[in-house]
């Protein structure tokens, strides 16, 4: 089995539990709590460290290090001389990161130890204690104690126009883990609207307004030009 740890990659003998009352099916789970995430379920032969993830999410929050350039590191380190000798799990990389990502905010906002409950729309993002919000942080009589001007929510709305996402080539393969449940809109009731919505272009009396002429821009292959984000201020 290939073992990707945060000192390189190794390759080590691994035998299945063939202990009584074991089942050899889930000997994933047993790598599990030797923490170690299997690249796969039925008969993995690649498995990453929980160190190894956590490197990772913390390279690509703070040194914004893509999949590539980290795995290529850990290469460099098993194998300075010649890394192209080196396994390349890349590909196991981007599948088991991803799910760890999701696997760790899940765990976070309370959802990781309860199977039977799901998050709901906006159950991972945080929440703001700050914003008024009847029933939390206002009394009942609010209406009549405080002036609307005094509770007033207050939003700022910024995009960016060259975040470009391309297009899914195999839709039916994409699947979305936490689909509507962070900051990001479910995608079912997001296209719904864009059949609804149309497509007009924004003039602007600016000469060569670069962000205007950004936002008009039309891709084919481009499942999305921008994205754009509303938070309360």
């Amino acid at each position: 089995m290939t073992i990707v740890h945060t000192e390189g990659i190794f390759s080590h003998e691994v035998s299945v539990c063939k202990c009584p009352g074991s089942d050899p099916n889930d000997w994933h789970l047993d790598l599990l709590h030797q923490r170690l995430f299997p690249a796969s379920i039925s008969k993995p032969k690649t498995a990453f460290t929980f160190d190894v993830l956590d490197h990772f999410l913390i390279d690509a929050l703070e040194c914004k290090t893509s999949a590539m350039i980290f795995y290529q590191k850990l290469k460099r380190f098993t194998n300075n001389a010649f890394p192209e000798r080196v396994p390349d799990r890349y590909r196991e990389l981007m599948r088991v990161a991803w799910l760890w990502r999701d696997l760790k905010h899940r765990k976070w906002f309370g959802f990781g130890h309860d199977a039977g409950e799901d998050p709901g729309d906006g159950g991972l993002a945080l929440f703001c204690p700050a914003c008024p919000q009847p029933g939390l942080n206002l009394p009942a009589d609010w209406k009549v104690q405080y002036d609307r001007d005094t509770i007033m929510r207050q939003y700022v709305i910024d995009g960016n126009f060259t975040a470009q996402h391309m297009k899914v080539k195999k839709p039916q393969l994409h699947v979305a883990l936490s689909d509507g449940k962070g900051y990001m809109v479910s995608e079912g009731p997001y296209q719904s609207h864009l059949q609804q919505s149309l497509d007009s272009k924004e003039r602007s009396t600016c000469s060569n307004h670069r962000a205007i002429h950004a936002a008009n821009v039309g891709e084919s292959d481009l499942g999305s030009t921008g994205v754009g984000a509303t938070a309360c201020a």
